[in-house]
């Protein structure tokens, strides 16, 4: 058994085309992304294409969401295609057969607007306390008397 997974993150270089499969009409969505690689010493770093497909409500999602510049995380099935040119040269493209594709820049996005929102982020006003706020404040208050004093150490 082999195995054939791999995970890039990139910008999209070339926007998100969709189309259909004539036999069974599934959505299909292609787009290119720039995957950099580390530079090694005295060089420098490397930029390769890299063709992602996307399959039926992938497609559709990718179709809709992305778009010339974002950010992504692509994780599928790597392809490496051997082909002749039209001057008769071989040549080679790296192919991801896409499982999941993550936008970073709405992932962000959201991410930021859910800490914004977040009530456990936002400035702790007083409220009226309950039988349990009123147990953790004393128990509070118990501790800071332990750490307090400099004669012994609490544990």
């Amino acid at each position: 058994m082999s195995l054939s997974k791999i995970v890039v993150s990139g910008k999209v270089i070339k926007a998100p085309e969709k189309r259909f499969t004539p036999s069974n009409n599934v959505a299909v969505t292609e787009f290119v992304i720039a995957v950099d690689s580390l530079p090694r010493q005295d060089a420098v770093a490397e930029s390769t294409p890299v063709k992602v497909t996307t399959w039926r409500d992938l497609a559709e999602r990718c179709a809709h969401e992305l778009k010339k510049g974002d950010p992504v995380v692509v994780e599928g099935r790597l392809q490496i295609n051997n082909f002749v040119t039209a001057e008769g040269q071989k040549r080679r493209d790296v192919e991801i057969d896409a499982g999941n594709v993550e936008n970073l820049s709405t992932s962000v996005a959201k991410l930021a607007g859910a800490y914004a929102e977040e009530p456990s982020l936002a400035p702790m006003t007083a409220t009226k306390s309950t039988s349990s706020e009123s147990a953790a404040k004393s128990n509070g208050e118990d501790l800071a008397s332990i750490f307090a004093s400099d004669d012994e150490i609490p544990f």
